[in-house]
């Protein structure tokens, strides 16, 4: 039986809310241009719309900022207000949509994301753009911050509308028009392109997501997996989709989630033996979960995150999939060691792991291991079973010393 016609047409917004701290501060001095700095205080990592007419962006360094801007004004981060107003922001989505979904993982991030199913929603309060634009004119007159609107007929189209609009403009990308609107940005702007990936997509001579969606999607799946057909997918205008219940069809039991584990640095540090030690913390945690969970993971990628809320990542796929902390700790060693820090401090590091299959729980992985990794992974296992039993603090390497080390 096919879809009823009078059915309301799927639709999609993307809010995206720029400098959300720095426009807060600076509403409540009249609309003077203001700046935060970061821990330390040598770094920029918001800025007003009224400093950024002069120039002064995110990440820039105090001096820079303040010789474009000679009268910004410097305000010590308050993240329980940027918090109440965040909450805000969601609140007037969801004066419009009962699923609204905070995409932001940070209060002194440059934006704060939204995302909103609005289907059915134009019967209410009439037309999407015209819903985006209500929501950018309260967002500007209740709260007091600049927002980008996209509109599209599924979230990542919708996503990438907002992304292309200038701060304070609504974009929207009708189903009929999504193929070549996707279809003229570049491979990297899609979402689950990264960096490297993108580079090795150019290297190909694939550097346009038409350039992707023009392959057989059978070639994309051989070469990508089930990556590789939701970003082609993607790349057409399309909502990328999971097969098999959620599953790959090409791995049976994988599925299309991700875990993660994030460790503070503190102090912050260029140390690269802190940073390492870092990295330890998270890989102990994150095949912790990948235990407790019953699962193994391929796919690993190290996240670094600095002192100016700036972040780096890379990421490799392993030969065989994997929950042992000392091999997610090896891989994501070398990933770190591709990262240059120059100078910079680091603040936090994150791992993720993803394409994850099915694996047994608790036990031992059966999977072929030198007799050291062995011992190393019974050893990790009885100290997951301390920390089940008395808490986290009940045990630690000697290496997690190393982060707090002053």
């Amino acid at each position: 039986m096919g879809e009823r016609s009078d059915q309301p047409r799927r639709v999609y917004a993307y809010v995206r809310v720029h400098e959300l701290a720095a426009s807060i501060e600076a509403r409540e001095r009249g609309g003077r241009p203001v700046v935060i700095y970061g821990e330390g205080g040598q770094h920029v990592v918001s800025a007003s719309p009224e400093a950024q007419r002069h120039g002064v962006r995110p990440g820039m360094t105090r001096w820079e900022a303040e010789r474009l801007c000679p009268d910004v004004i410097a305000v010590a981060p308050d993240p329980e207000k940027y918090a109440y107003f965040r909450q805000r922001v969601v609140e007037i989505g969801e004066d419009y949509s009962p699923t609204v979904c905070d995409r932001a993982g940070g209060k002194l991030l440059p934006y704060v994301d939204i995302s909103l199913d609005l289907t059915g929603a134009e019967l209410l309060f009439g037309p999407a753009k015209e819903i985006g634009l209500e929501i950018r004119n309260r967002l500007r007159a209740e709260v007091g911050v600049v927002a980008s609107v996209g509109i599209g007929p599924n979230p990542v189209v919708a996503q990438l509308a907002c992304e292309s609009a200038k701060p304070g403009v609504v974009v929207e990308v009708k189903q009929e028009e999504a193929a070549g609107f996707v279809g003229r940005l570049p491979i990297g702007a899609l979402p689950g392109v990264d960096d490297e990936w993108a580079q090795r997509l150019s290297d190909m001579g694939i550097r346009q997501a038409e350039d992707l969606a023009a392959l057989p999607v059978e070639a994309v799946a051989r070469a990508f997996g089930e990556r590789g057909r939701r970003v082609w997918e993607m790349a057409r205008g399309e909502e990328a989709r999971s097969r098999t219940g959620g599953k790959s069809r090409s791995e049976e039991g994988r599925t299309e989630e991700a875990l993660a584990a994030q460790v503070e640095v503190m102090p912050a540090t260029e140390e690269r033996v802190r940073v390492r030690a870092a990295l330890r913390a998270a890989a102990d945690d994150v095949s912790r979960m990948l235990r407790q969970q019953g699962q193994v993971a391929r796919q690993i990628e190290v996240v670094i995150v600095f002192n100016d809320m700036r972040a780096v990542g890379a990421r490799r796929t392993l030969g065989q999939a994997t929950r042992s902390s000392e091999v997610i700790f090896r891989a994501a060693g070398a990933l770190f060691e591709r990262i240059q820090l120059a100078g910079r401090l680091v603040r936090r590091v994150r791992i993720v792991v993803s394409r994850l299959a099915a694996g047994p729980r608790g036990g031992q992985m059966g999977l072929p291991m030198l007799e050291q990794e062995q011992r190393r992974e019974r050893l990790a296992e009885r100290m997951n079973q301390v920390k089940d039993r008395f808490g986290e603090g009940a045990v630690r390497r000697a290496s997690a010393f190393e982060l707090t080390r002053r």
